[in-house]
């Protein structure tokens, strides 16, 4: 394998825009593209790809700040348009065709850019996913207090959702534990005592930090788009699929995901029994096993 040099850098989008980026791994390895959860930034690629991982499976993890997330410009409109930032990317990088994981909120993304440019995403691993939630019967496990705030964003932007999403953000850059502290009571004992590792919580901690650095734009965005349904036809996806889930999620309801498995062509559901939303970053070998064909 050739050098596993770093790479924390920017690159200019379609339309001009500036999109931040952090490649790790083997400079000659699998190429795989990470699409993180929100708030989220590049920063999330080191606890979905551990150091040893990357080494041991011979990846090249390349990670895109969303847009209004830390080295990425805002971009008002919908997951096609936000797809752009990532394609941008991998043609800097020189990557014609590379897997796909999308984790959280990054799952819908990385459906669509699946769908919108099959010639260069030859499979997708969702880990813990989120899906559109225009299906109020799908998401009856979803925790209370999310739930109670989609009624407000499904009446479009305004004043009372932006206030929310900056007082989330103050609260998170002032202690982003705490700012959890509440969606996070709900996760199982073995993911509290995962979460509680001191390289953990470093990791979030940083990722925190970096995705809610230059403001919230790119929180209240994915908040807004959230209960958006599919600006695609995710059955339009023909690369194989691979979808690790917690089965007592409840920050992302497996029920929502299921309802979109079944559309795809060749998917595949990994259940974590017992396990909540933290568990599908937990077992980067087996996303590494995922990403490179299993």
């Amino acid at each position: 394998m050739a050098g596993a040099g770093q790479v924390d850098d920017v690159v200019r989008g379609p339309t001009g825009r500036t999109v931040g980026f952090l490649a790790r791994g083997p400079e000659d390895g699998k190429a795989v593209v990470h699409l993180h959860g929100a708030p989220g930034s590049r920063r999330e690629q080191h606890l979905v790809f551990p150091d040893d991982v990357l080494a041991r499976f011979g990846i090249r993890a390349v990670t895109v700040d969303r847009p209004g997330y830390g080295n990425t410009d805002p971009l008002p409109g919908g997951r096609p348009e936000r797809a752009q930032d990532v394609l941008a990317v991998a043609d800097a990088l020189g990557l014609d065709r590379f897997a796909l994981v999308g984790v959280s909120s990054g799952g819908t993304n990385a459906l669509t850019l699946a769908a919108v440019a099959p010639g260069r995403v030859d499979r997708v691993v969702l880990l813990a996913a989120q899906m559109p939630y225009d299906d109020d019967e799908a998401i009856t496990a979803l925790q209370p207090g999310q739930a109670m705030g989609l009624p407000y964003l499904r009446g479009g932007r305004s004043e009372l959702i932006e206030q929310y999403c900056l007082d989330f953000r103050d609260a998170t850059l002032a202690d982003p534990i705490g700012g959890f502290e509440e969606p996070t009571r709900t996760l199982s004992r073995r993911e509290q005592t995962w979460y509680s590792q001191a390289w953990v919580r470093d990791a979030f901690v940083a990722d925190m930090q970096e995705a809610f650095r230059v403001g919230a734009e790119g929180y209240i965005d994915d908040a807004l788009t959230s209960v958006r349904p599919f600006e695609v036809d995710v059955s339009a996806v023909r690369c194989p699929v691979r979808a690790v889930h917690g089965m007592s999620d409840d920050w992302e309801p497996l029920a929502n995901l299921r309802r979109f498995l079944t559309q795809l062509l060749d998917a595949q559901l990994f259940l974590l029994d017992g396990m909540n939303h933290f568990g599908g970053i937990m077992y980067p070998d087996l996303t590494a096993t995922l990403c490179l064909g299993a």
